[in-house]
């Protein structure tokens, strides 16, 4: 069952950061005491910054929006892994992040493929992504919720191959994930499904994508015009189906500046009670 819950979405990206949290059996009772994560209406996001560019002005965001280089660097303010926490947002902005958890930081580091672990699995990998967690006090690694992500992007799609667990699993794809259709626009949509398979068994994931709105977004690293994508996941592992949302907010020359995952067995789109909720403070 936890492994059911290791859906590709942020680094399913992701990218699958939700593949980054062990466990799946949160509930309400183990809710932190009430924090405030709203989208303030404007307030606060006077000035636009952009990871590539002052201002932004098409209206989808394209391949060469999502930076996959070498050397880049995202470090998220996060929730602790395992207690869930209350959020309020709306689904079509502008959306103000600017307070919420920060018991813990996610860092994600793209990196070249032959550095990472069991590369020849995933042979049609062109970049890895390496995620894992440090003391909101420290700079320490710890390797709990760690792991590499296998992807490759072209002028059509962000894909996942798979990835590497911590305790060292390769988990392969029946075939590439496609974690982001370009160009993202507004009211567009795609449905993503494969198989995850490593040595405790398959799992079956059917993922809905819709891109909602793009609006105004303020985190701790600055305001950002962002697009939000809404994915509804299916996981089916031994007969056992888990459901959840994720909702990723993406940024031109930024990649993903935030993000929210639904405790598992969510159906509400509108949910106000998440395992993880993911704010970008800096990147490089």
């Amino acid at each position: 069952m936890k492994r059911a819950v290791h859906l590709a979405i942020f680094f399913i990206a992701a990218l699958a950061i939700a593949g980054l949290i062990a466990g799946c059996g949160n509930s309400s009772s183990d809710l932190t005491p009430a924090q405030s994560l709203t989208s303030d209406s404007g307030a606060g996001a006077s000035t636009v910054m952009q990871g590539a560019s002052a201002t932004v002005t098409d209206a989808s965001y394209s391949s060469a929006d999502l930076p996959l280089a070498d050397g880049t660097l995202l470090q998220y303010a996060s929730n602790r892994a395992g207690a869930a926490v209350q959020v309020y947002f709306d689904l079509e902005g502008p959306w103000k992040f600017t307070s919420g958890p920060q018991e813990t930081t996610l860092k994600v580091a793209t990196a070249r493929i032959d550095t990472a672990p069991q590369q020849q699995e995933f042979p049609n990998a062109s970049v890895s992504t390496y995620s894992y967690w440090a003391s909101a006090s420290s700079s320490i690694r710890s390797a709990s919720g760690s792991e590499y992500l296998f992807q490759g992007k072209d002028d059509s799609a962000w894909t996942i191959y798979g990835r590497v667990t911590a305790d060292g699993r390769a988990i392969t794809y029946s075939n590439p994930s496609k974690a982001l259709a370009f160009p993202l626009t507004a009211g567009e949509s795609w449905t993503d499904s494969y198989t995850e398979t490593d040595d405790n068994g398959k799992t079956d994931v059917i993922a809905e994508n819709t891109v909602l709105a793009r609006n105004r977004l303020t985190v701790p690293a600055g305001s950002f015009d962002a697009w939000l994508l809404q994915t509804k996941i299916s996981s089916k592992t031994r007969g056992e189906t888990i459901t959840s949302i994720d909702y990723s907010w993406f940024v031109p020359g930024i990649g993903r500046a935030a993000e929210i995952i639904s405790l598992p067995g969510e159906r509400n789109p509108n949910f106000s009670s998440a395992r993880a909720f993911y704010r970008l403070k800096s990147y490089q």
